[in-house]
């Protein structure tokens, strides 16, 4: 044999001692041939017999205790390897000492020397991975039961809202039926009361003296106003039930509601491109009426000029909106009332400079609430406002 050879052998012995895994080399029936530094130190460690010249499928064979599975099936994954029934066997297994938890995984792989089948058993240390991947595991485990937990939690709460959502619809239906009922018998009196008055009026005309005459007039406008504010209550009482939604063009129903109202004769009211939107029409004509009376109500002395815009946006949640602002030149609000103006019967100015019950704005709000979208005003204090309100778009 050469030197050059020689080196070689002598470099690949000393290879095979450097490794850290444990190697041993089989022979055909389960002798072994030739060990490494790593696997004698390991056997003088753990007290085991698997030294060359020992029979290492024996001694798997009979193993007992907590090891037997694993001690059995590597033997078995030996001896499908030398029989050339597999081209390697790997498998994992703890190996834990009174004071450490240890993982190692054995593979085994086939060679051939001298027409003879030989194999390569070798046991690497993968403790740290595994202990790693038990420490994920773990992890991956409390997080899952976690949000097993939360989506409980959350599944509850939606159900306990839904609940609530609908005794509060079967509420505001209650409402709504008894606020119908109310005003239906409210109505009767009042019409009574109004009639007997009229009926005074025209049999003792001329016979009454001005104070008569004046109380009579008093009953009358009295019983006008009851008659009023029970219509007004009753519209807020049928927008509190919750609408169903369709797709909606604006543009017809602004063309229908602007020309049903009475106008001053130079006004001027102009609307730009309104997108569709989901709402219901009978709510939203409302809306729009409320509106644009109160912009002709509380007018300046100006010619009167009511303009409508719109733009596409998005919702907190990401949802497509149509933000609309509805601007007039009238007499404005001072920017600390823009809020106070949406209570129900909340008046800024007398009823006989403007007329109306101060419910409008209420109803406004609520029609709005009930499609999802908002309203608020915008004043700068020094004469006309812009209310802005918000609702679904339709979808495309």
């Amino acid at each position: 044999m050469s030197s050059s050879s020689c080196a070689s052998r002598r470099y690949l012995l000393e290879a095979f001692d450097a490794l850290l895994t444990q190697v041993a080399v089989l022979a055909a029936d389960g002798e072994i041939l030739e060990v490494n530094r790593a696997w004698t130190a390991f056997a003088e460690e753990s007290g085991g017999s698997d030294s060359v010249g020992s029979n290492y499928l024996q001694i798997c064979d009979a193993v007992q205790g907590p090891e037997q599975d694993d001690a059995h099936a590597t033997a078995a994954g030996i001896r499908a390897v030398l029989a050339g029934q597999q081209p390697v066997f790997e498998l994992e297994y703890p190996c834990d000492t009174p004071h450490q938890r240890r993982f190692f995984v054995v593979r085994v792989t086939c060679f051939e020397q001298h027409e003879q089948r030989l194999a390569m058993v070798a046991h690497e240390d993968i403790t740290r991975r595994k202990l790693a991947e038990l420490e994920v595991g773990a992890l991956n485990r409390t997080l899952e039961e976690r949000v097993n937990q939360r989506t409980a939690e959350l599944q509850e709460s939606q159900d306990a809202l839904t609940r609530l959502n609908a005794q509060l619809e079967a509420s505001n239906r209650d409402l709504a039926q008894f606020a119908f009922v109310a005003s239906h018998d409210l109505q009767e009196p009042l019409r009574t009361i109004g009639v007997y008055a009229d009926v005074l009026r025209h049999r003792y005309q001329g016979t009454l003296d001005a104070r008569a005459e004046g109380y009579l007039g008093h009953i009358g406008e009295q019983v006008t106003r009851a008659r009023h504010l029970v219509r007004d209550v009753l519209t807020l009482a049928r927008v509190s039930i919750q609408p169903d939604l369709q797709p909606l063009s604006l543009e017809p129903i602004w063309q229908e509601v602007a020309a049903e109202l009475a106008w001053p004769p130079d006004a001027q009211w102009h609307a730009g491109p309104l997108p569709g939107v989901l709402a219901h029409e009978g709510q939203v004509r409302q809306l729009l009426t409320n509106l644009l009376s109160n912009a002709i109500r509380f007018r300046s002395r100006a010619p009167l000029v009511v303009s409508l815009r719109a733009q596409s946006t998005q919702s907190a949640n990401g949802a497509a909106e149509v933000q609309f602002s509805l601007q007039d030149n009238g007499i404005g609000l001072a920017p600390e009332h823009t809020e106070q103006v949406f209570v129900m019967f909340q008046r800024l100015h007398s009823r006989s400079e403007t007329g109306g019950n101060g419910i409008g704005l209420a109803v406004c709000r609520k029609i709005v609430e009930r499609h999802g979208g908002q309203i608020w005003l915008e004043s700068t204090g020094k004469g006309g406002i812009t209310v802005h309100f918000t609702l679904k778009a339709a979808p495309p």
